[in-house]
């Protein structure tokens, strides 16, 4: 059943006073600011007992894939994002952000794009508004995050809209069952997180016992996962048990050094409801360079692979939750990026279809100017014949301009 706010009471207030927050702060520039003062006069005691910060950016990102599916594909996007966090006698902390987003372009119009924005979103609390839906443009306005913290030397407690992170591996990571995002994802570090509960008990030095469940109306619709981690020498070790809606699995990782470098990897075995069990497992690599120059590796292999016909697999791709969905069982991807100046930063990522010969190619180059601004422009480039991985998506530019306040 879907859980909404009520639109005669809170969510007008809160989307105004976002809208009105955010034009406070686009109005200022810098990183994040303290927005509640105390008075000199009061003991550093006093003053740390709240304390409230805000933060957030500003960008203008435009992507265009010529045509796909047949239509013109442009989509233009304007996206606010305010971040208030609040601390309280140090132990205790939150946080809310909202996003107002306008979109505009032939992609609003384009049925690959409508069929994904109808994609379910991975949350259980439907805090968010769409203020012209199916219009061009688009005015929409969400939660972000929305979650208070408690913590001491001992014990931590999250209850919220967070984002629970299980798994580190940079292409595809079996063990982040609660937040997957795909690798084809243009901006990956956009997690929308889950409505959960989370909880970290410290055991003993270096080790720790993890507790997650992600609320559902029934069992069957729930997330649970419990981690056990720990240290040995130089590597950090850790099993997982959980149940994903219908599905139970097993799972660990490891990460430490090897040479210079850093090797990492994980494992999850899942046992479906119905069908057969499958494994997925990713090892990567990690090396450095003095010149600022860093490469990683990794080989992913997934059993658990999607029929070719399987429905929505393409608006899967644009929603970017399609995060460990593959067609095919192995892959190899690699990364790099080098610092031509201070200010010039050129990566660029490949992603290899092993099994049938298909690549995705993602080059990019940032430019971090004064005031905290940031042009990125890239590309996705995909290769391959119709039945392989990356061979049925057309090639998408972008260009992103971001300022962070």
């Amino acid at each position: 059943m879907e859980r909404s706010l009520s639109s005669q009471g809170l969510l007008p207030a809160l989307r105004l006073a976002a809208l009105l927050l955010g034009i406070t702060a686009a109005s200022r520039p810098g990183l994040a600011r303290e927005l509640l003062s105390r008075s000199a006069e009061l003991t550093a005691e006093s003053r740390d007992a709240f304390r409230l910060d805000y933060s957030g950016y500003l960008q203008e990102q435009v992507i265009s894939a010529g045509e796909f599916g047949g239509r013109s594909f442009t989509l233009g996007q304007t996206r606010s994002r305010l971040v208030l966090d609040a601390t309280f006698h140090k132990k205790f902390s939150a946080e809310f952000s909202q996003t107002l987003a306008a979109d505009y372009g032939s992609a609003l119009i384009n049925p690959v794009y409508a069929l994904s924005a109808q994609a379910p979103p991975p949350t259980y609390f439907r805090w968010d508004h769409s203020f012209y839906p199916g219009k061009d443009p688009s005015l929409d306005w969400s939660v972000y995050r929305a979650y208070g913290k408690y913590e001491n030397a001992q014990v931590s407690l999250i209850l919220g809209r967070q984002r629970i992170a299980f798994g580190t591996a940079l292409f595809y990571s079996p063990m982040d069952l609660f937040n997957p995002v795909s690798p084809l994802a243009l901006e990956p570090e956009e997690r929308v997180g889950v409505d959960a509960a989370f909880f970290e008990a410290r055991l003993a030095q270096f080790t720790y016992l993890d507790l997650a469940y992600g609320v559902g109306d029934l069992i069957d619709e729930s997330r649970f996962a419990v981690q056990a981690k720990t240290t040995v020498h130089s590597y950090d070790l850790s099993l997982l048990g959980a149940r994903i809606f219908e599905d139970w699995i097993a799972g660990g990782a490891f990460s430490g050094y090897l040479k210079a470098g850093g090797l990492y990897g994980e494992m999850t075995y899942t046992m479906p409801e119905t069908g057969s069990n499958y494994l997925r497992a990713t090892l990567g690599y990690q090396y450095s360079f003095a010149n600022s120059v860093n490469l990683v590796a990794e080989y992913y292999h997934n059993d658990g692979v999607l029929a070719p016909a399987t429905p929505g697999l393409v608006s899967s791709f644009l929603a970017g939750q399609a995060g460990l969905a593959t067609l095919h069982r192995n892959f190899l991807g690699l990364s790099s990026g080098i610092d031509y100046t201070a200010l010039v930063r050129l990566s660029g990522a490949v992603l290899f279809d092993l099994d049938y010969g298909s690549f995705f190619l993602g080059p990019a180059l940032t430019y971090s100017a004064p005031y905290s601004i940031t042009l990125t422009l890239g590309a996705q480039l995909f290769s391959g014949g119709p039945k392989s991985e990356f061979g049925f998506l057309p090639d998408f530019y972008y260009a992103r301009l971001r300022w962070n306040f």
